[in-house]
Order: structure tokens, then sequence, then C-alpha cells
């Protein structure tokens, strides 16, 4: 959601997620010296084959990348973005790949001086969505852990940034998203312009068909009811061991806990997902 109402700024392209920037940092040693440029062309043919750019047609103009000056993997990716970029009349790129929040050193190492905007969510919130996607983690310990993890590696790695990182949460995008919107473009350094807050207008357009499966919500008006749906949807029990593993963290960014003590019913479903349900 957040990335469809920043693709509507005037300024800003920010496409679906790409995924390939760091899996291709760490490959970079099979592609030889990216001063010449066969190394960038194969590197680039390569890139252009991964899943998520495939889906965002982002490497679909090879030629019009090659024309760029390439001597340097960023300047590989600058090209890609920049170019996808042009198809919108845009003049500034960003990306948005949450996997990204575990690998913030390999951008900044890439792009030093890049702006870094980390959306949080409740992580309780983010257990249940889990649960409603194929591909989530069903576990409610696993989900608390990995929830924990990610969102306190990005706060630690965003308290050395200092003002280049931006930290906001999902709920009050939702609540207040003119608000957050401002401060966002204020981090960016563009004017905010109210059309961001009609994403939803063309929001099916910009999003890859088969991803709006899984992406339904985000290409609709901002839905209060989403917001700290954990309330009404998780079980005592669950809130109970997502407290015990996440609680720290949920301090942290802001969310209440219940301070629950264990039951015999947490018990139980602590060991059925030790046991039984264990993703």
């Amino acid at each position: 959601m957040l990335r469809l109402m920043l693709n509507q700024h005037p300024e800003l392209a920010v496409p679906f997620e790409s995924g390939f920037i760091t899996i291709f940092y760490r490959k970079l040693r099979l592609y030889g010296d990216l001063g010449r440029q066969d190394n960038v062309r194969r590197l680039l043919s390569d890139i252009a084959e991964y899943p998520l750019v495939k889906k965002g047609g982002y490497a679909d103009d090879v030629e019009a990348i090659l024309a760029n000056p390439i001597v340097s993997y960023a300047q590989l990716v600058n090209a890609i973005f920049k170019e996808h970029a042009k198809r919108g009349n845009k003049v500034r790129w960003g990306d948005k790949t949450p996997a990204y929040v575990s690998d913030l050193e390999v951008l900044w190492t890439l792009f030093p001086g890049c702006l870094i905007i980390h959306l949080v969510r409740d992580g309780r919130d983010v257990a249940i969505s889990n649960r409603g996607v194929e591909w989530g983690i069903h576990s409610i310990p696993r989900a608390a852990a990995d929830w924990r993890w990610k969102t306190m590696l990005g706060h630690k790695v965003g308290s050395v940034l200092g003002p280049h990182y931006l930290e906001e949460r999902y709920e009050d995008l939702v609540l207040n998203p003119e608000a957050t919107l401002r401060r966002v473009s204020e981090f960016l350094g563009v004017q905010f312009d109210p059309v961001m807050l009609a994403y939803y207008v063309h929001g099916e357009e910009q999003m890859p068909k088969e991803s709006l499966r899984w992406h339904r919500n985000s290409v609709r008006m901002a839905d209060a009811s989403l917001v700290y749906g954990w309330k009404r949807r998780m079980s005592q029990a669950d809130r109970t061991i997502f407290e015990q593993i996440a609680g720290d963290a949920l301090d942290v960014f802001g969310y209440g806990r219940e301070h629950l003590l264990s039951t015999w019913g947490s018990r139980l479903k602590s060991l059925y997902y030790a046991t039984l349900q264990r993703w």
C-alpha cells in the first residue's frame, strides 16, 4: 500500500518488489570485470530472467539499460530502475522488497547515502496475515521469532543510519494516511501531493495480476478494520505465546502487551507447534 502511494507521486517510481539486488550482489564474482560490456550484458541477461524482474518487466529494454555508462554493479542496478522510471516520466526511483531488511548493509554499500523507509506492522497481525497465504509461516512461535528478528534488525541498523532512515507504522498509515505521507514526503525531500491518497484508483493496474491474489487489500482504500485484527482473531493461547517470544519488540514499536501468563492452554498449544505445526 505504501509503495502504491509513493508510486503515485509525480517524481517517484516505486515498482513492485524486485528481489534481485542482494542476490546478484553475492554472485558478482561469477561475472568478472564489469568494466567490460560483455560481462555486464551477461549479468543483465541473468537478472532479466529472475522471476520478480520478469514479473515487473524491469529489464525488458536491454539496449536502453546498456546505453547508460556502466562499470559497476551499482551503476547497472541504477540503470535498470532509471530506465523503468523513465517510462512513467519519473525522475527518482525506489524499491519495495521486504526481504531487504536483512541486507540493509548491502544496499548501503551499493548506494551510500540512500534513504530507507522501514514500515512496521504489529507482529500479531503479521502472524495472522501469514496464516492466510500458502507460503507464509503458520507456526505462531516461528512467526513471532521471525517478526522480532527482522523488525529489530531494521531498527538497530536504522539507529546507525540516523537521518537516512525513517521508521513508520502500518497502523498510522491506515488511520492517519495524510499525516504519515507528509512525514514520508519530507524525509524523501519531495513535496506532499494529495494524489498519493488516491493510490487505490489505479492500484490494480500497478500490481502484477498474479500478485493480486495475495495483495488484494493493498489496492483498496485503506481499511481501518485491518488494524489490530489480532484482538478479534487471535486466540488467547496464541497471544500469550507471541508475547512471550516477541514482547520486547512489541514494546520497542509501541504495540501494547497484554502481559498474559502461561496457562495449560498456552502450554498445550506450544507443544502442538513444537511437534505438529512446526512451520
